[in-house]
């Protein structure tokens, strides 16, 4: 089932919001896009989204400190960090805020199979 509920991508490749917007909208999905960290906390408290996808390299401020700035305004908003340099490090950070990792390229069957069986954060078991 297809929820009502947006999902926001965050990332400052258009081509990445490009796709996202979409491949989530040809499964039904209402698809919001940011271009920054900024962008998209600018834009809180907004409708509640189904997730939020950011990307892990941006300018001004990373992945995960956008993820915490936005846990700090809704802790329940469920994220997921994307990122082009899943190096071991980022893996370390991702998990220990309690971030589940994507690498790219996204496998966007992966994230839709995930929206549609009403996962939680810790249970998603992204890319190795």
């Amino acid at each position: 089932m297809v929820s009502a509920l947006p999902i926001y991508v965050v990332d400052d490749d258009p081509a990445v919001l490009h796709s996202a917007r979409f491949l989530f909208e040809s499964e039904g999905h209402r698809v919001e896009t940011f271009a920054s960290g900024f962008e998209l906390l600018s834009a809180f408290p907004g409708p509640c989204p189904l997730c939020v996808l950011f990307d892990h390299v941006m300018p001004e401020m990373d992945g995960l400190e956008v993820c915490q700035r936005l846990r700090n305004i809704d802790a329940s908003v469920l994220v997921i960090l994307i990122t082009g340099h899943p190096n071991p490090r980022i893996r370390i950070r991702a998990r220990e805020a309690g971030v589940p990792l994507i690498a790219k390229p996204l496998a966007f069957e992966t994230l839709v199979d995930f929206l549609a069986a009403g996962r939680t954060a810790p249970a998603f078991r992204g890319s190795p």
